[in-house]
């Protein structure tokens, strides 16, 4: 759960499910070489793009940190996670450390509603926000945000759930 300043500076809701604890069960009893690979390629096809040297990969609502991972195994120069979960965060610095603890990886937590956090981040080659924006309460201005730290020539990867 959010405390409540998290919800005011955010816009978020102070109630909100903890997905964190999802992920972190979901890789304790799932992460396999196999599955990493999987999302390598899933990733490089949904992009459509054969890998991601010298690109930068913002991983907005980063969950499990599998899809920063495979952002990493996919050749990106840098890697940016963040979620608003601790528990997410938590477990996507464990990816970190356990599977590619020298790639040029940064882990943090934060808030995509946050319009002062967003603007703090690089610039990015790709930003990617798969199944997250919905859920914050305000997706519109979540999307917007989203794209602030895109670079001009740059992809906006967004995978939105429908109700």
């Amino acid at each position: 759960m959010t405390d409540n300043h998290d919800a005011k500076t955010t816009g978020e809701s102070a109630e909100r499910f903890e997905f964190g604890r999802n992920w972190s069960e979901f890789i304790q009893k799932n992460m396999s070489p196999e599955r990493v690979e999987a999302a390598k390629k899933r990733l490089l096809t949904a992009l459509r793009l054969p890998d991601l040297k010298g690109k930068t990969f913002l991983d907005i609502g980063c969950g499990s940190g599998l899809h920063s991972l495979a952002a990493v195994r996919a050749g990106a120069e840098r890697v940016v996670s963040f979620d608003l979960d601790d528990k997410s965060v938590s477990t996507t610095r464990y990816i970190k450390q356990t599977f590619a603890d020298q790639a040029n990886w940064i882990v943090i937590k934060g808030s995509v509603l946050d319009e002062e956090f967003m603007r703090g981040m690089a610039p990015a080659d790709l930003v990617y926000a798969w199944g997250v924006l919905h859920h914050t309460g305000n997706m519109w201005q979540a999307i917007a945000n989203a794209s602030i730290p895109l670079k001009a020539d740059g992809i906006l990867f967004l995978a939105l759930y429908s109700y």
